[in-house]
């Protein structure tokens, strides 16, 4: 497995463009390799790097998303995803960004807001997700989605997997995918104690909760009774989906003055996502003749390791490992 893995990693992507393209499912099946290997790390690997238990998405975009995982490693920011977004409004001058404006209307050189007028400009970036971008550009196209739902524990001892990411392999329960999390990033640990997150995907159960608790007491053999739940997030429509034949690079620019971007232009990942908005933002720049893009230094992450499955016979030794 490591081998193909680090093979995946050399492939160029267009040679994995190349490939005929089926529903993921299909084609990991298709591969020839050993039945343990597929249902006992690849699948459950897979369903959560795409956010996708089916396995429905494109074997195209299952492929890139797994050469990117063989490419480096597994890691979240450092305090917390909001991280991002405030490094890069620290670097604009101050007033630049403006939050909570609802806009309601959008033209090449002007955006109307609910409460704060019109706003004259040279271009508009419409950066939202499907459904709020269709909202406001008319006939753009709104795709299926996943829907995500994540549970956040603390709890008085933290269980004993370190910084691993623990894939469900066995699919005995609602949970895909969980991490003690505050081992990869300490500054996320609520008053000095363990945060363990947890991540469903496809429709809850009705009391989430209790069978979340039920199921990570099985995958990291510990009573969860007295976890305290910090937290339960579901998006209905949290990842686009990416059934074949998926256009891995729609338009970014509709007119001279109008673009979009999201990860619903791309491949739905953080990838796909960021790699749109480069591309939008190459776009823009190109339109207002301001030249190339400047190359920008790469931003601190906390890495995780990389990811292990646990099935009723492996749990052990996942989590000595």
């Amino acid at each position: 497995l490591s081998a193909a893995l680090n093979r995946l990693a050399g492939v160029p992507v267009q040679r994995l463009l190349a490939r005929p393209e089926l529903p993921a499912a299909v084609a990991l099946a298709n591969r020839g390799l050993p039945a343990r290997t597929v249902e006992g790390f690849l699948r459950p690997l897979l369903a959560a790097l795409l956010c996708d238990p089916g396995l429905t998405t494109s074997s195209r975009c299952a492929d890139l998303a797994l050469r990117a995982f063989a490419s480096g490693r597994l890691c979240v920011p450092e305090g917390g995803a909001e991280t991002l977004p405030e490094l890069l409004a620290r670097s604009l001058p101050p007033g630049t960004v403006h939050t909570g404006v609802r806009v309601t209307s959008i033209a090449t050189n002007l955006v109307t807001t609910a409460d704060h007028g019109e706003l004259r400009c040279r271009a508009v970036l419409v950066a939202t997700d499907a459904r709020a971008a269709a909202g406001l550009l008319p006939g753009l196209r709104v795709p299926g989605f996943h829907p995500v739902t994540v549970v956040h524990h603390t709890a008085d001892e933290a269980p004993s997997t370190g910084a691993f990411l623990l894939l469900d392999a066995d699919r005995g329960g609602p949970v895909a995918h969980t991490a003690v999390v505050s081992r990869v990033d300490p500054s996320r640990s609520p008053a000095g104690r363990p945060l363990i997150s947890s991540t469903v995907l496809g429709a809850p159960p009705q009391d989430v909760d209790t069978a979340v608790r039920a199921h990570l007491s099985r995958l990291y053999g510990m009573s969860t009774t007295r976890w305290e739940t910090l937290a339960v997030h579901h998006t209905a429509e949290a990842v686009p989906a990416m059934r074949p034949p998926h256009d891995l690079r729609r338009p970014v620019r509709l007119l001279a003055g109008l673009y979009v971007c999201g990860d619903h232009r791309d491949t739905s990942t953080v990838q796909g996502a960021l790699h749109s908005g480069h591309r939008a933002a190459s776009a823009i720049l190109t339109d207002l003749g301001a030249g190339p893009m400047h190359a920008a230094e790469p931003l601190r992450t906390t890495a995780t390791a990389t990811a292990t499955a646990a099935s009723d016979e492996e749990e052990e030794e996942a989590a000595a490992a």
